[in-house]
């Protein structure tokens, strides 16, 4: 009979010692059972509770996100230096993102983006807009139709272009100043990206003898440009955009004399605008607002 309760005993407080037992729970999820000897100012020492009388081992508080101590109190670790590249520090964050450009329907046009983080630092972008998604401008002058009648025209623009980027991101980032990166698809960025598209629009169309004619034409385009902006995370459920862009730009409008607005000096092709004679200066702005996604 003493020998049942002894083992019962015995039983009861090995089963109050496991209970008892620390925990440090990982960024990656990763819960490691422990008696914990020290936490540090940048990492904490622990014993595992598999092998008690084993080596003291450490890990790096920016590699924790919460210690849980046996006797029921719980701390959040509280990340304060570290390296901002490590991939263990953005464990479980959504890396993909649905965006628009909060801007460009007032330009004609509405352009989606996908974006995917690769890697720390490091993601893929691809876009896709449709013009004529989007405000129709008047062409700003009138002309004399087959009628003889005044009539003032809008572009009533259509096409689509596509474009691919990739993007550097500058770490670690801070939020207005204060709060540290929390996300990795967060920061400021510099994004080599190539623009093609294809498109027609209505353009007055000088024919000598002081006639203009309403005429469809096909402009067809293309881009090269290196773009930077800054992205902010919210949440790890929304983000916002900002960018701007310079590169080369080429396309196959026309020369000016031949139509009343349509200077090859300049040309605004939705996706970019070009300055000066094609080929040549071309630039980009926008601004996105998103979702990211699983």
């Amino acid at each position: 009979m003493k020998k049942t309760i002894v083992l019962f005993l015995l039983s009861f407080c090995f089963a109050l010692t496991v209970s008892a037992q620390d925990r440090i729970l990982r960024n990656n999820w990763e819960t490691i059972k422990c008696k914990i000897l020290e936490v540090g100012s940048t990492e904490i020492k622990y014993i595992p509770s598999d092998n008690p009388t084993g080596p003291v081992y450490t890990i790096e508080k920016e590699k924790v996100a919460r210690i849980e101590f046996g006797n029921g109190k719980k701390e959040k670790v509280n990340n304060n230096s570290g390296d901002w590249r490590d991939p263990e520090l953005y464990s479980g964050q959504l890396r993909k993102a649905v965006k628009v450009n909060f801007l460009s329907p007032l330009y004609g046009y509405t352009e989606f983006t996908f974006e995917k983080s690769t890697k720390v630092g490091s993601g893929h972008e691809i876009s896709l807009g449709i013009i004529g998604a989007g405000k129709s401008e008047s062409l700003g002058v009138t002309y004399y139709g087959s009628t003889g009648q005044l009539a003032t025209e809008k572009k009533n623009q259509f096409g689509a272009f596509a474009s691919y980027g990739f993007k550097f991101n500058k770490l670690p980032d801070f939020l207005f100043g204060k709060t540290k990166m929390s996300h990795l698809m967060q920061g400021t960025y510099i994004k080599p990206a190539l623009y093609l598209g294809n498109y027609s629009e209505n353009v007055i169309a000088y024919k000598g003898s002081n006639q203009y004619v309403k005429e469809r034409r096909n402009i067809t385009f293309s881009a090269l440009q290196i773009e930077l902006g800054r992205q902010w995370v919210y949440g790890d459920k929304f983000l916002l955009d900002i960018y701007y862009g310079f590169g080369y730009g080429v396309d196959n409008k026309k020369n000016a004399g031949t139509t009343v607005y349509d200077d090859n000096l300049t040309a605004f092709n939705y996706a970019n605008s070009r300055i000066g004679q094609s080929p040549s200066l071309s630039f980009t702005f926008g601004l996105r607002v998103g979702l990211l996604v699983k």
